[in-house]
């Protein structure tokens, strides 16, 4: 008799089973091919005519006329185009492949090793094509993560695909016509620049990118997950809590042309301060436990000295890990006493830090190193981890080739929230402000009542707003109890598909093969556990919804253990884990995160990168047949580039005056502007009450009892008790400044839009005044259509740069108004609740409230803030600025090139033979004809959409 729930056993032999692999199908294109699925309309371009009716227009003038003529009436919303599979994805960071072609094995080929060496036989093709080889005795059932399907974005449909690859074949095809130019040698010449941008259009790498930061508590499965999404088994490390693996922040990201090696491991080093501020924490973490008096002063809370006393064990393991073998690092000398005991000893621990060896390799604060295998790289990241640098250790890259990189991800493992460091939580704070999705990973078992999952998503809501969307993923979803799972979701078994899955699953077992047996039994628990996911997803879009931002939470149940599963007896099984465990949908999510910022990337690639290389040849082109009619005079250029640099200068100045009149001047009532820095002579005078509220608030405190004034110094303000409940006195310090100066922050980025428009209008304005000066030379059609695209550059520049900016503000924001750990309220009152907390003995309690009246009697935390504030908003305006001004000079150059050519065409001219000019002439006409073609498919796809667009309504 079978009873449900139980899973029927038997003893049997492995069933061999071998699945051919899907033969490779990249999509890439060379330039003469079709660009356009047959689902779309054609136009037929015969591309001599292209070429000759354009030769001597504008290019946009030429695809101005063949849009006209394009007759787009049939366009269905229904043909856009299916999306593309990940095999079919352009390389947004394209590697350096090891081998010409994708390698395909036969059907039936035999795995080279078992399960525990299967990572070690994975070739470099196997990687790249995420064929994942998992061990069926001695056979392999592959899985083919380039088979898997893409999100339904414009980015990712197969005809866009299409025109990138089309795109870089141009690109290509033209490099290799220069570089069979002696005259592209001559460094200087503009033919060799061309060349050059040729070269660098050809391997195009898209700057987009997305990060996606990880977080979870120990055992969430955070390095399971990591490799399951990057399909290469045992590359991420896994460890307990507090261990190396969790102390710093390890990225996943595409290996570009520049990464030669599959693998390749860059780690960074803390610098000086970061180094002493690590040993400063550690110190303080270690010695809070051996404070007199601990043990009665927490003998009512056994749950808060276990806490220091691991977090003592913990920071005590890391400092020798540090300081291996170093008799000066013991617990006796870890603990001196008496006056200035902390100061000496840190002192100590400093002088030691100087005498620190790094690994050999290292230099300027960098480590790299390479491998040929996952095994290799995680041995190597291993042999890292275990040489005791790992504390003072910023941020590990690892480059590689995963399926799900391709797309511009970045996977990024964090360190947990609950680190006993507090310097390493903050670095993690401000990493994860710069992320655009968080994944929060929690047992599926435990996830709904988890409490620090609820305290993350709402810090990180608050923090973010917007900008950064947060998905919890339930870990150990493939993890599930039949025999409570029947009871729970009675229905799933009286419903007809249960029905029959129960009764298949009987007569497999008695009857059928272990293989189908197996097939049975998978499909029977992927019912139940399908319905337990859904269910916990209801729970968790209900509890977590932000309907006032229009946020709705994503959730994912992934089961990492199937997915990797080894003992499938057939491919149909295997297929079945696979999708069971959600890790494809996730990994599908993944590129849906970077899909719009791919998209808008790529479209400047194909509208403005590419015609402008064509222009250019155009224009070098009537500089060496001598066509040209007449100098141009090079000032206009020097106006241009002058007049930029102005308006950006302007710019700066509104941005700076914006940050003081919005958010600096109103922290005071009449701070004079340009002064706000000087904060002891105004700010503390002129302020709007903020102080007198911080101190009202504090006043509140002293009533308590002394042990939980203590506790919540041990805890950097931030606590909760049964008796008082959760409290923050960071956030009751600010409240006032909050409340009053919350429209400020949000009428400055309003500001600063008007700043962006005001820009790019200004920009336009004098690029229109330029392109006046230039016709009154009779400047070439060529160089005038190639002046119009450094417009969009330019354009394009300002966007991506003021959006930036935008963000780094709110940043800045976030850290002036929240009471997180990185905030700037903790800066500032972490030593005095820090020097509250190591009081001791009679009089602790007058001790500490005198400590923290002393501390806000000086009346000086918001003039604090508001230069943090001013410091940091200049420093980040200033970078970005300065980028600009780079960009625009680089611009300029390229243009002044061009008009030095004209003012003086026989360099150009005499330094190259007919034929070479012939063969460059031929190639540009065969180029541009190609891009004609791959700009009306682009603008097929763009009235698709429309089309489709307007049906969905």
């Amino acid at each position: 008799m079978h009873t449900r729930g139980a899973s029927p056993s038997r003893d049997d032999s492995t069933a061999r089973q071998a699945s051919p692999e899907p033969a490779d199908s990249s999509g890439a294109v060379t330039p003469t091919e079709s660009i356009v699925s047959q689902d779309l309309p054609v136009v037929n371009v015969n591309l001599g005519d292209v070429a000759e009716d354009t030769h001597d227009g504008s290019f946009a003038e030429g695809i101005g006329v063949q849009l006209a003529e394009l007759d787009l009436s049939d366009i269905r919303s229904d043909r856009l185009g299916t999306p593309s599979t990940a095999r079919d994805l352009y390389n947004a960071t394209p590697r350096a492949s090891l081998s010409p072609e994708p390698h395909r094995r036969d059907r039936g080929r035999r795995a080279q090793s078992v399960l525990r060496e299967r990572d070690n036989d994975q070739t470099e093709d196997d990687l790249v094509n995420g064929v994942r080889k998992l061990s069926l005795g001695n056979f392999a059932i592959p899985y083919d993560v380039g088979s898997e399907d893409l999100p339904p974005e414009p980015f990712f449909q197969k005809d866009f695909q299409r025109c990138l690859n089309s795109g870089r074949g141009i690109a290509n095809a033209v490099h290799t016509t220069l570089a069979q130019c002696s005259l592209s040698t001559h460094t200087g010449s503009e033919l060799s620049h061309l060349r050059d941008s040729a070269n660098a259009l050809r391997s195009f790498a898209s700057p987009a990118t997305r990060l996606v930061g990880i977080v979870g508590d120990s055992a969430a499965g955070k390095s399971s997950l990591i490799n399951s999404l990057l399909n290469i088994p045992d590359l991420a490390h896994k460890g307990d809590y507090g261990s190396a693996v969790t102390s710093f922040v390890t990225e996943y990201r595409c290996r570009s042309a520049q990464h030669t090696m599959p693998f390749t491991i860059e780690a960074e080093y803390c610098n000086k301060d970061e180094i002493d501020d690590q040993l400063q924490e550690l110190l303080v973490s270690y010695r809070e436990l051996y404070q007199p008096g601990l043990g009665k002063e927490l003998e009512d809370n056994e749950q808060q000295y276990r806490e220091i006393e691991r977090k003592s064990e913990i920071a005590f393991s890391t400092l020798q890990s540090i300081f291996p073998d170093c008799p000066k690092v013991t617990s006796e000398k870890l603990q001196g006493n008496g006056d200035g005991a902390f100061k000496r000893i840190l002192d100590r621990l400093r002088r030691l830090a100087k005498k620190i060896q790094w690994p050999s390799g290292a230099a300027d604060g960098k480590w790299t190193a390479t491998a040929a295998s996952s095994a290799e790289c995680h041995e190597k990241v291993a042999y890292f981890m275990q040489n005791g640098l790992w504390p003072l250790t910023n941020i590990v890259r690892i480059y590689l080739s995963a399926q799900v990189l391709k797309s511009g991800i970045v996977l990024a493992d964090l360190p947990g929230y609950r680190d006993i460091n507090l310097a390493r939580v903050k670095k993690t704070e401000q990493y994860l402000l710069r992320c655009h999705e968080v994944f929060i990973l929690a047992n599926i078992n435990r996830v709904v009542s988890d409490q620090s999952v609820a305290k993350f998503v709402k810090d990180q809501m608050k923090a973010s707003g917007k900008r950064t969307s947060v998905t919890i993923v339930c870990t150990h979803a493939d993890n599930i109890d039949l025999a409570l799972a029947e009871k729970k979701y009675e229905s799933i078994g009286s419903s007809e598909e249960g029905k029959k899955a129960w009764e298949e699953r009987i007569h497999e077992f008695d009857n059928g093969s272990p293989a189908s047996s197996q097939r049975a039994e998978l499909k029977y628990k992927y019912l139940y556990i399908a319905a337990r996911n859904a269910a916990v997803k209801r729970v968790l879009k209900k509890r977590y919804a932000v309907p006032d931002i229009g946020m709705a939470i994503n959730v994912f149940c992934v089961g990492n253990r199937d997915y990797e599963g080894a003992d499938f007896r057939s491919q149909e099984a295997r297929n079945m884990a696979v999708h069971g465990s959600c890790v494809p949908e996730l990994r599908r999510f993944c590129h849906s995160v970077v899909a719009r910022a791919q998209h808008r990337a790529s479209m400047h690639f194909l509208e403005v990168e590419i015609p402008s290389l064509i222009e250019s040849l155009e224009v070098w082109l009537s500089v060496a047949q001598q066509k040209c009619p007449t100098a141009i005079d090079p000032q206009i250029v020097l106006d241009l580039e002058s007049g930029l640099k102005h308006i950006l200068a302007e710019y700066a100045e509104a941005l700076e005056t914006a940050v003081l009149d919005h958010v600096l001047n109103t922290m005071c009532k009449r701070a004079p502007p340009r002064q706000c820095h000087l904060y002891s002579m105004t700010i503390a005078l002129h302020d709007r009450g903020f102080n007198e509220h911080a101190q009202e608030a504090s006043r509140e405190w002293t009533g308590w009892a002394w042990g939980s004034y203590k506790a919540f110094c041990r805890n950097n303000g931030d606590h909760c008790t049964a008796a008082i409940g959760a409290r923050s006195w960071n956030a009751e310090l600010l409240g006032k400044m909050n409340t009053l100066m919350s429209i400020n922050w949000s009428a400055l980025q309003s500001q600063i839009l008007k700043l962006r428009n005001g820009l790019q209008k200004s920009v336009i304005k004098d690029c229109k005044r330029a392109t006046r000066k230039f016709k009154a030379f009779e400047a070439p059609d060529s160089f005038l259509a190639s002046f119009r695209l450094k417009e969009r550059e330019l354009r394009y520049l300002i966007r991506n740069t003021c959006s930036a900016i935008s963000d780094e503000i709110r940043i800045i924001e976030t850290n002036a108004r929240g009471d997180h750990i990185s905030s700037f309220i903790l800066d500032l009152m972490n030593p005095t609740y820090r020097e509250c907390a190591m009081q001791n003995g009679p009089g602790t309690m007058a001790r500490m409230h005198r400590i923290m009246k002393t501390r806000l009697d000086k009346r000086d935390i918001f003039g604090l803030i508001q230069t943090r504030i001013e410091d940091e908003s200049q420093n980040r305006v200033d970078d970005y600025v300065d980028g600009m001004l780079d960009a625009i000079a680089d611009i300029c150059e390229s243009i002044r090139r061009q008009v030095a050519a004209f003012t003086d065409p026989q360099v150009e001219a005499q330094m190259n033979t007919p034929e070479e000019v012939e063969k460059v002439r031929k190639q540009t006409d065969e180029a541009r004809a190609q891009m004609l073609e791959l700009q009306l498919g682009l603008e097929r796809l763009k009235r698709a959409r429309t089309a489709a667009d307007v049906v969905n309504e």
